[in-house]
């Protein structure tokens, strides 16, 4: 378990480094820091849960955080790695919460760009500035995002 920390310490700091750069002031779209998570399905099996907001970007006309896995693995046993990740969200303005269903994320592409679906989940935060964390089932630094909901 020793080697558990500093292997989940790298990409975290690689995370930190991008995360710094941020966006653009015009730029509406909320890129979330991932959850860097293990996962089950193959040996070994570890990677990240990605998720952003898009205020244009609705589902079934309801502001939506899409995420999505994107996993490195060997294909053995099998040729898939997955993780099921849970969002608990937080409305800073209203002091509302809650959180979505778990939902099950795959991939299977063990090297590479993923090929992993964007899923949405739709929140029903209310008006206001939301903080979104991202859990897992499998040990894991959770994943944070902050964007304005105008619903």
């Amino acid at each position: 378990m020793r080697w558990i920390r500093p292997l989940l310490a790298l990409p975290l700091a690689a995370g930190a480094l991008f995360a710094a750069a941020g966006t653009a002031a015009a730029d509406p779209v909320t890129t979330f820091t991932p959850a860097y998570t293990a996962g089950g399905g193959a040996f070994p099996c570890f990677g990240q849960i990605e998720a952003f907001h898009d205020p244009q970007n609705t589902y079934l006309g309801k502001q939506t955080v899409w995420v999505r896995a994107d996993f490195t693995f060997l294909p053995i046993p099998s040729g898939m790695c997955s993780a099921t990740a849970t969002l608990s969200w937080r409305n800073l303005d209203t002091g509302a919460s809650g959180g979505f269903p778990p939902v099950w994320l795959g991939d299977a592409t063990p090297f590479g760009t993923t090929n992993a679906l964007w899923v949405p989940e739709t929140l029903p935060t209310g008006p206001g500035r939301v903080e979104v964390t991202i859990d897992t089932d499998f040990l894991h630094l959770p994943g944070k995002g902050t964007f304005y909901s105008p619903e």
